[in-house]
């Protein structure tokens, strides 16, 4: 059925006429068709945020949606830029995320954009637990963008494949944001503890839209 109603529409917008009628109807099918593919589009954008709003609820603030505009210095050392700033209510020390889970920290704020310190950046650490083993560890980078979580318990019974979000110990990261999941268990230094080799949901070079999400004990008079 859909081949043959394939091959109708083919049939009208393709084939050549000099009947005004049937050119404006050709007409008028593409466009609807263009129209088409533009709601498709968006509404594959609401689905996504759809996603991102989904992830956590804050009580404490609204989530700003942003825009990656670039970034600057390199992937790993460098930061995140967004399109969003103090004058659409951007404050430091907030949390950013997209729909795979953690991205960063937002580290600076201009007037009309922001920067972004992505978990990977050496700079950043990471209060988090395993799920569903519920080992708690500091998330820590290389200077390869290597992600591991240190100082775990060594009686934790932890497996490959584990995920590892936000904990509740984090005071900046709201609690259960993904971040990744375990990809190796070692021994830490002195073998007085686990290190855990985690791998990033986010796919930090390609994200292109996030959320911002204000501090846990973020006040909205505190910016008025």
């Amino acid at each position: 059925m859909g081949s043959w109603l394939g091959a109708r529409f083919s049939e009208v917008i393709l084939r050549g006429t000099d009947t005004p009628t049937e050119e404006k109807l050709r007409s008028d099918i593409v466009q609807l068709m263009l129209e088409n593919s533009i709601l498709r589009e968006e509404a594959v954008k609401a689905e996504r945020y759809r996603t991102l709003l989904g992830i956590t609820r804050t009580d404490n603030g609204e989530a700003i949606p942003a825009n990656v505009l670039y970034r600057s210095e390199g992937l790993v050392t460098g930061t995140i830029v967004i399109d969003q700033g103090s004058s659409d209510g951007i404050i430091e020390n907030s949390a950013c995320i997209s729909s795979e889970g953690l991205v960063g920290i937002v580290c600076s704020v201009g007037e009309a954009t922001s920067e972004i310190l992505p978990i990977i950046n050496p700079s950043v650490n990471v209060s988090c637990v395993t799920w569903p083993s519920g080992a708690y560890g500091i998330l820590q980078s290389t200077s390869d963008g290597s992600l591991s979580l240190v100082h775990v318990d060594l009686t934790s019974e932890v497996e490959t494949g584990d995920q590892v979000i936000t904990s509740r110990y984090g005071g900046i990261y709201p609690d259960g944001l993904l971040v990744g999941r375990v990809s190796g268990i070692s021994s830490g230094e002195q073998g007085l503890a686990l290190k855990l080799s985690v791998i990033p949901d986010v796919d930090f070079q390609n994200t292109g839209e996030v959320l911002i999400l204000p501090p846990e004990d973020f006040n909205e008079s505190d910016t008025q």
